[in-house]
């Protein structure tokens, strides 16, 4: 054997040793990849390993985080189906009503039943709940709210959702405004936003030019 023959074998020896390093390198890189610190190639593999590793936990915890059953964490208010107020004996059912054309708030169709803003909130849920009914009829009879006018400070107003729960509230002011007043839909407003309001409202005043001249709010908020 030539000294070229000596060389070439050697050389083949040497790169084939090397090539085997390299594999065992990385055949052990994917084995234990978080005792090694790699360049080049295989640290690329690495940082693809880990990215898939961490996309992974961020899959896992987007899933956590909207869950089917994370939706059944949040509080479900059911909609007002009656109004009771002991002192002044009234205990009137309530059906949802809206805005009328002129953009007035609708009355009940029923003397004897109070109506509920169906876009405003529910009993319990944060926000201004409004509830309003008819003060007599159109024979000048007693209608649901007749009574309304007699509240007190401190007065307890409960209300029943369509779930049998019940929820009450206290009163807190009373006043009249004119139902020309241009502040007069500041009685739909709640300053506190944080907490459940409640607006009950019915016609007050003296009946002039087909309707009665003002309107009487009251206020209260839920005792928790």
């Amino acid at each position: 054997m030539t000294a070229l023959s000596k060389s070439i074998n050697i050389k083949k020896i040497f790169l084939f040793m090397v090539t085997f390093l390299i594999l065992c390198f990385i055949f052990i890189s994917f084995i234990f990849p978080d005792f090694l610190h790699l360049n080049g190639v295989n640290k690329f593999v690495l940082d693809k390993y880990n990215l898939i590793k961490f996309g992974k936990k961020i899959e896992s915890e987007e899933a956590e985080k909207y869950s089917v059953f994370a939706e059944q964490l949040h509080p479900i208010y059911g909609a007002p189906k009656k109004l009771i107020i002991e002192t002044l004996n009234i205990k009137v059912p309530i059906e949802p009503v809206g805005i009328d054309t002129s953009g007035y708030l609708e009355t009940p169709r029923d003397w004897n039943t109070a109506g509920w803003y169906e876009k405003g909130a529910r009993p319990a849920e944060n926000g201004n709940i409004l509830i309003n009914a008819h003060y007599d009829n159109n024979l000048g009879n007693p209608a649901a709210f007749y009574r309304l006018k007699n509240i007190n400070l401190g007065d307890k107003v409960s209300v029943l959702d369509s779930y049998g729960k019940e929820y009450t509230y206290i009163v807190v002011s009373t006043y009249y405004i004119n139902v020309d007043d241009p502040n007069r839909l500041k009685v739909f407003e709640n300053n506190k936003k944080d907490k459940s309001a409640m607006t009950l409202i019915t016609c007050g005043g003296v009946w002039i030019g087909g309707t009665y001249n003002k309107r009487f709010v009251v206020n209260a908020e839920l005792i928790q």
